[in-house]
């Protein structure tokens, strides 16, 4: 009975109470504010994936007025030390306490349902299509709205136990709202970037690294089950100091010694909760793990490796995250095979034509001691992991050609330096002389390059790309185009890309050889990096977040393409430009919107720019068949000793005919 009466004291107070009704109304109509100045500006306008990045600066701003909020309620509950003249006086407190929690927990679920509301109403108006990105996004505003408001109530709650109405509670709770709201890794990054998914110190963060990257196209939202129990653990660690806060108001024994057992259960279980977070911690977006991974692939050493063998075919078997790949071999003819294969892939066992072998890895190489030079069958049993260059997060993963996931006959390392701080991938599937017949068996594809047989896929192809995740498929015209799922209906514009591909396709075919001669009828958009190969494309935007129904992201999608269809040349910066001046044809020659003609960013502001201006103004004004005979000398003759005297040589030749 008194329960009852309790809830409906707090949940009329609360009702009552301006600072509680600022925060919880204030919350909503800021969040309305921010998606409506979302499209109204001129960046990023479809990028709807980190559109519900809006609401990290709104929790972390309101959460201070629950603080406060909670704390005044609870420290002006202690100020008369009431519950001091009752026998059970310590059990007052305590439901005190839990009806306080459990009000707030009813009130924040209303304001949870109502901005999934707004956001669910906002992507299906802007026409994203409804697939699981409406399910991630409600588990998107539980762990970075939800739980951070929540926790903004116990932390007012144990301030106000520990340290009643003294004035330096209110220090401790600016302190402790700036250290700990979900802001905290961009306003500390310095510190933060150095913080590994798998370091004890990630414990310390319940934001994400970057308002601005909370979604990866096919991996999804910036959700794991890493950061769920981190929540846990924050949730267990609040309660934990709240029932120590508690314990002192305790006078019969018995009470002291049932919340000394409770307060034991709850530390344990916030150690257990925080290893957990730590070992299943998948985040796509950690700087310190990109980072590391970069510096280890640099510091790879070539290895001594032994290619003779041939091999025919590959069957592969995915369930989750566990691998079988064998492969079938036309010819063998040494004892210590080896292969590459991605170096954070564990490795189970490898047998050789039934037999269980050893082996030894130096990177992504794999030695094997087969004891036969003459095997037929090697089976590779492995598990995917998760890295931040090939993330697998909520059993999504995109694997492609170019990488190292299954076993391949290549020598070098799957990156490697690219002459600067970066690396490179080293697998060219556009121009591989070897084609394999590839047999796979997995559940939940979005995408693979393979041919559907029954239950599997089947095909011959140079390699095997699979996207097991968050996207959507679209057909037209015998073309099938795979999207990021946060992308609105691509009906229209799949015309357009279509209409482009095939256009640059011909335009090119005129003036260069292609690595690929046709146009493959399997396009992956927005993939982590761009190749070709004779049965599907994946385009990258290069760093643009847009869709590709916006203008910017098409304003780019010649040059883009270009870049993927032509084997790029040397000097770096001459082939730019020649990309650039061909992309500038196309356009212009097919009445496709041209925004600006200048040189690369590579030429502008160097003592070049003028030079390469003067070359863009005589290319204008030639006829389409001087224009191509122009791009296509260029590129068969440009090579490493080229100068741009030899391009302003060609240009004079013109000049004179």
């Amino acid at each position: 009975m008194r329960i009852k009466y309790l809830l409906f004291f707090y949940f009329k107070n609360m009702g009552k109470s301006w600072l509680y009704l600022i925060a919880s109304i204030g919350l909503i109509l800021l969040i309305s504010v921010q998606i409506f100045r979302f499209f109204n500006t001129w960046f990023d306008q479809e990028d709807y994936g980190n559109l519900p990045g809006q609401i990290i600066v709104i929790i972390q701003l309101f959460s201070l007025l629950y603080m406060i909020y909670f704390y005044l309620t609870f420290s002006n509950e202690l100020k008369y030390g009431i519950h001091r003249y009752f026998t059970d006086g310590y059990k007052i407190l305590l439901e005190k306490l839990t009806v306080l929690f459990s009000i707030h927990f009813i009130f924040q679920l209303i304001l949870l349902l109502l901005t999934y509301s707004i956001f669910v109403m906002t992507y299906y108006l802007a026409g994203v299509e409804f697939s699981s990105i409406y399910g991630s996004l409600f588990r998107l505003l539980v762990d970075y709205m939800f739980a951070p408001l929540l926790f903004a109530s116990l932390i007012g709650l144990v301030i106000a136990s520990i340290f009643g109405d003294k004035k330096i509670s209110v220090m401790f709770i600016v302190l402790i709202w700036f250290l700990t709201g979900g802001l905290n890794q961009e306003l500390f990054t310095p510190f933060f970037r150095e913080i590994g998914t798998k370091d004890w110190e990630s414990l310390l963060s319940i934001g994400p690294s970057s308002i601005f990257s909370l979604y990866s196209p096919y991996i999804g939202f910036n959700v794991y089950d890493g950061l769920e129990w981190r929540l846990l653990t924050w949730l267990l660690i609040l309660l934990f100091l709240l029932s120590v806060a508690s314990i002192k108001w305790a006078v019969i024994k018995k009470e002291k010694r049932i919340m000394t057992f409770i307060v034991a259960l709850l530390l344990c279980f916030s150690i257990v909760s925080g290893r957990m977070s730590i070992t299943t911690n998948t985040s796509p977006f950690n700087n310190a793990d990109f980072n590391k991974e970069v510096s280890a692939y640099q510091q790879f050493q070539s290895v001594t490796t032994d290619v003779n063998y041939d091999v025919e075919a590959y069957d592969i078997q995915i369930d989750k995250n566990k691998v079988n790949a064998k492969l079938f071999f036309l010819h063998a003819n040494t004892d210590k095979p080896s292969f590459q294969l991605y170096y954070a892939f564990p490795i189970e066992k490898i047998v050789v034509d039934g037999n269980e072998v050893s082996y030894s890895r130096e990177g992504d190489i794999v030695q094997i001691e087969s004891h036969t030079d003459d095997f037929k069958v090697i089976e590779f049993v492995y598990e995917i992991t998760h890295t931040q260059l090939v993330p697998y997060t909520n059993n999504r993963v995109v694997l492609l050609a170019n990488q190292a996931w299954y076993p391949k006959k290549r020598e070098k390392h799957m990156y490697e330096k690219d002459g600067s701080d970066y690396i490179k991938l080293t697998d060219n599937v556009a121009n591989a002389n070897e084609t394999y017949d590839f047999y796979l068996e997995a559940e939940n594809l979005l995408f693979t390059n393979l041919e559907r047989s029954n239950e599997n896929y089947q095909g011959n192809s140079s390699g095997l790309s699979i996207i097991i995740g968050q996207g959507n498929k679209l057909e037209y015209q015998g073309y099938e185009v795979i999207y990021p799922s946060d992308w609105t209906n691509m009906v229209e514009q799949t015309k357009e890309i279509i209409e482009r591909l095939e256009i640059n396709f011909e335009e090119l075919r005129q003036i260069v050889p292609l690595n690929v001669n046709e146009p493959p009828t399997k396009i992956v958009l927005n993939g982590p990096s761009s190749y070709i190969n004779k049965d599907h494309l994946i385009y990258n935007a290069g760093g643009i977040t847009t869709a590709m129904t916006h203008p910017d992201t098409f304003s780019v999608f010649d040059e883009y393409l270009i870049q993927i269809l032509v084997e790029q040349k040397s000097p770096t910066a001459m082939f730019n430009e020649w990309v650039n001046l061909t992309s500038v044809m196309i356009r212009k020659e097919h009445n496709y919107p041209v925004a600006f003609q200048t040189p690369t960013l590579e030429i502008l502001g160097t003592s070049l720019e003028k030079r390469v201006y003067d070359i863009h103004a005589a290319f204008v004004g030639w006829r389409t068949e001087d224009r191509k005979s122009f791009l296509k000398q260029w590129y068969l003759e440009m090579d490493d000793t080229w100068t741009w005297e030899d391009v302003e040589a060609l240009v004079e030749e013109r000049k004179v005919q």
